[in-house]
């Protein structure tokens, strides 16, 4: 039996794996409604496989569910804005394909990726385990004067499709810096997976 067919959560790919409801099944239109998926909305679901009783957390042990504090704080970001120069290099990156096939001039691909993007830095994808003042939940502080009080003006980067997001975090939200496009070497994979190395 392959691990795809077992639930294994140890993936060769980055497919995700989530325990979801269906809400109403459309046999006209051959479709599922689902509910309470940890995905960005339009992120494509390939498989659906039915619950059995292991599959529902406190099963076993008929111990309710226990989360950990850093995913029951509300702690998503208010605004997330794009500079100028970001919000033009992410029309460029879809005009030259480096976003397709999910974001294309042909299905207004810029709009759609500034909205997913808005999505997921809201949600403050920063560490959250970080000893660094500079991770999930904390702002910027500034001074009187307007200036950093300290050394949390790091910019953060992460892969979106074939592109290099550049984000800030400060009182007032998110502001995207910069969209970069990036052009993986076959050894910059880890199992399938794009690596950005140091540098890079």
């Amino acid at each position: 039996v392959g691990m795809l067919a077992t639930r294994s959560p140890h993936r060769p790919n980055n497919v995700g794996l989530s325990l979801v409801k269906i809400v109403r099944v459309d046999k006209k239109e051959k479709r599922l409604h689902l509910a309470a998926l940890d995905l960005v909305n339009g992120t494509p679901v390939y498989d659906v496989k039915p619950c059995v009783p292991w599959d529902i957390p406190g099963h076993h042990d008929k111990v309710p569910l226990a989360v950990p504090t850093w995913v029951s704080q509300d702690d998503a970001l208010q605004t997330v804005e794009f500079t100028t120069i970001a919000r033009e290099s992410l029309a460029k990156q879809v005009k030259d394909g480096k976003l397709a096939p999910l974001y294309t001039t042909k299905n207004g691909g810029t709009e759609g990726a500034i909205e997913t993007i808005r999505e997921v830095l809201a949600q403050d994808p920063r560490a959250s385990n970080s000893n660094g003042p500079n991770k999930r939940g904390s702002k910027i502080i500034m001074t009187s004067s307007g200036a950093e009080a300290d050394e949390r003006s790091d910019s953060y980067k992460f892969l979106f499709c074939d592109v290099q997001v550049e984000f800030l975090v400060s009182n007032n939200g998110v502001e995207v810096l910069n969209v970069k496009k990036i052009d993986f070497d076959s050894d910059q994979y880890v199992d399938g997976i794009p690596v950005l190395l140091s540098g890079s």
